[in-house]
Parts: structure tokens; sequence; C-alpha cells
């Protein structure tokens, strides 16, 4: 095994792989007319945001134009049908991340609003920051929502609020509109990347570290609401209220059956 994968390092390597994985959907899109099916089309937009590295850098920070596009994407289709987020696979992780991007987006942009000269931003930058406001603050209720529902060890970033209230004024100089320090990092290390990828290495080490921490300490938290005081779950107490729940006579049922028909 060491000598194939040494044989064909380029083949193998994450990024090439991922590329072939995004190469073989791009085609199985096409050759099968899948226009309708948005789950399938939003994996593709967002391996198309976060794998685009040829085309111009433009003037928002570094992400291209397709990148946006790609990324809008993403979050509206999240947005029309959150349904999705419960998609087979990383799609989940993919949208939090494709909401990160749109943080550092938007950080960029309000980063060249010059307060001491009271120089606005351009018409096409001001448009482009509230498009992706509107569509940050929908998509980030959604996934906030969801990840609640979910198990610790499962869920992705918990986004950060921007910070509205001092947008026009008391803005410290240099401070970020959402501050991505604030982000409860997902386990994963490559999800990891997407908020830590404007950080020094130290930084980001040390942040991860500090992530990992808190992520033991919200686990301990709901082991000792979920687990009795000898560490054990009871699990007869707990079947047995599982049979009590459902434990209806016939009556009973035909009740319930009769409830629903008048409403």
């Amino acid at each position: 095994t060491c000598r194939a994968v040494t044989a064909n390092i380029n083949e193998l390597c994450s990024r090439n792989m991922v590329l072939s994985a995004f190469t073989l959907l791009q085609q199985s899109e096409a050759s099968n007319g899948m226009e309708k099916n948005h789950g399938h089309h939003l994996l593709v937009s967002a391996m198309d945001a976060f794998l685009d590295g040829g085309e111009k850098k433009d003037a928002s920070g570094g992400i291209t134009d397709a990148q946006i596009q790609s990324l809008l994407s993403v979050c509206n289709t999240i947005i029309e049908k959150p349904y999705l987020l419960y998609q087979g696979g990383i799609t989940y992780h993919m949208v939090s991340n494709s909401a990160i991007l749109l943080c550092h987006l938007m950080n960029s942009i309000y980063a060249k609003r010059d307060v001491s000269s009271n120089k606005p931003l351009g018409d096409m930058e001001a448009a482009l920051f509230d498009e992706v406001l509107d569509t940050f603050l929908a998509v980030r209720k959604l996934l906030h929502n969801h990840r609640r529902k979910i198990p610790v060890l499962l869920r992705c970033h918990g986004l950060p609020r921007p910070n509205l209230i001092n947008l026009q004024r008391d803005r410290t100089p240099g401070a970020p509109f959402i501050n991505l320090g604030e982000t409860h990092m997902c386990a994963s290390r490559s999800c990891q990347g997407f908020v830590l990828m404007a950080c020094s290495p130290c930084v980001a080490a040390e942040r991860a570290q500090a992530a990992e921490r808190a992520r033991q300490e919200q686990r301990n938290v709901l082991d000792d609401n979920d687990f009795g005081k000898d560490g054990e779950w009871d699990f007869d107490d707990g079947l047995d209220a599982v049979v009590d729940e459902l434990d209806l006579d016939d009556e009973a049922l035909l009740s319930i059956l009769g409830k629903i028909v008048a409403a």
C-alpha cells in the first residue's frame, strides 16, 4: 500500500481527490439532467466555491466573483429548502462553512470603510454587503436551530452575530464586523480551517485547543445531566417510561383518532 501511494502521490493527495469528486459530480449533474435535484446541485455549488482558485481575484477580500455567486447560491438554497440540512453526507457542514466564508467577505468589505474621513463604500460594494448580510442572517438562524437538534459531536460551527450596534458609532479601529473569534468551532480540523484561514499558525493552534476544551466541558455537562450519580444510565427505568407512554388501550386509541378526524 505504501508503495502504491508513493507512486501515485499526485492522484491521491487530498485536494486532487476532492477535485476528482467535484468533477464527477459535475459530470453526473450534466449527463443526468439533474437540474431539479437541489441537494445534488447544492453540493456542486459548495465545492465550486471551496475549490475555486484560478479566477482573477476581485476587490472584495480575495474571494472571486464566481465564489461569491456559489456561496450565495448555497445559502439561498438552504433558506428556500431547509430540509436539505438533513441530507446525508456533509451537506450541513458545507453550508456552515459557506456561511463562514460570507463572514470573511463581509469583514473584508467592512474594513475598507474609512471612518475618519467619512468615506463611504461604493455603490456596488454597499449593495453586495447588504445582500450578503441579509443572506447570512437568514442562514445563521436556520443553522442555529438545526445545530441545537443534533448531538454535540456532530455539530458544526456556532456562528457569531454581526456587530450591528457599533456599525455606525463607537466603532473600535480595526474591529471586524463579525468577530470570528467568538465562533464555537466544529470538532473537524478541516472545518476549523475555514474559521482560522486569516490567523497565524500560533493563534490558530491556541484557538483550536480552546475550542476542544470548550467541547469537552460541554460534553461533561451533558453527561452529568443524562447519567445518574454512579455514571450509569438506568436502562430499565428508561424502557419502562417508554412502555408506559405507548401503553394505550383500544378506547384511548379510538378517542385520539376521533379527535384527529374531528379536527
